[in-house]
């Protein structure tokens, strides 16, 4: 079982709020890419801070760089 989270992300003027890995520990201004998707996703907001469980999920997100100075991941 995995733990995710929902999470705002954007690129270019698509925005899409989806379920991310909550082991991706995402911030604001963290630029994420999706396995074969060669767009780079910036996620502006994260909406819960209550993980749930899920089984096994088809989309593998990794964390592809930082926009914002104060990004850790």
């Amino acid at each position: 079982m995995a733990q995710v989270i929902q999470v705002e992300v954007r690129t270019g003027t698509t925005h899409t709020v989806t379920w991310l890995d909550t082991a991706l520990k995402t911030k604001p201004g963290m630029v994420l890419v999706c396995k074969g998707d060669p767009r780079r996703w910036s996620v502006v907001h994260t909406y819960g801070f209550a993980a749930r469980e899920v089984g096994d999920s088809n989309i593998d997100w990794k964390v592809a760089g930082c926009e914002a100075q104060n990004c850790v991941a």
